[in-house]
């Protein structure tokens, strides 16, 4: 009884082995067909993603809004570069504050830990959500 019921399933998988080989896949070209609409919506999907600056996050040293906020804020930029080395620190005006925010950073983390750097000589500073510039390795 052991046998038949041996003998019957190999009858299934034998001819399913050797049919296996007959649908395999041959080197060559695959081609996608679609829509050509289709083309055009991903065309300017693209277009413009390479076009906006990726969301990242920055370190957020100075905020000063009033008379001479511009130059408290620059103030505040250039006591960044005589401390810190290595990134970019960027003036920014947002309605009625100046901002000064330090870094491009990827993710949270990143931000978090270069914050703790920070911290000691800007105690108010914080992580904030920004648009970030990528730079290339020949930058």
């Amino acid at each position: 009884m052991y046998i038949c019921s041996m003998i019957k399933r190999l009858s299934f998988f034998i001819p399913v082995l050797f049919t296996t080989g007959l649908f395999a896949q041959t080197a060559g070209k695959v081609e996608v067909a679609f829509d050509p609409g289709i083309e055009g919506i991903m065309g300017g999907y693209i277009a413009k993603a390479l076009d906006e600056e990726p969301q990242g996050f920055r370190v957020q040293i100075c905020t000063e809004s009033g008379n001479n906020a511009r130059d408290i804020a620059n103030g505040q930029k250039a006591h960044f570069y005589t401390k810190y080395e290595g990134k970019k620190a960027y003036l920014e005006w947002d309605t009625p504050n100046f901002k000064v925010r330090v870094g491009d950073f990827k993710n949270r983390l990143e931000a978090t830990l270069y914050w703790k750097q920070v911290s000691e000589d800007f105690p108010t500073s914080y992580v904030v959500m920004d648009e970030i510039k990528l730079y290339k390795a020949n930058d």
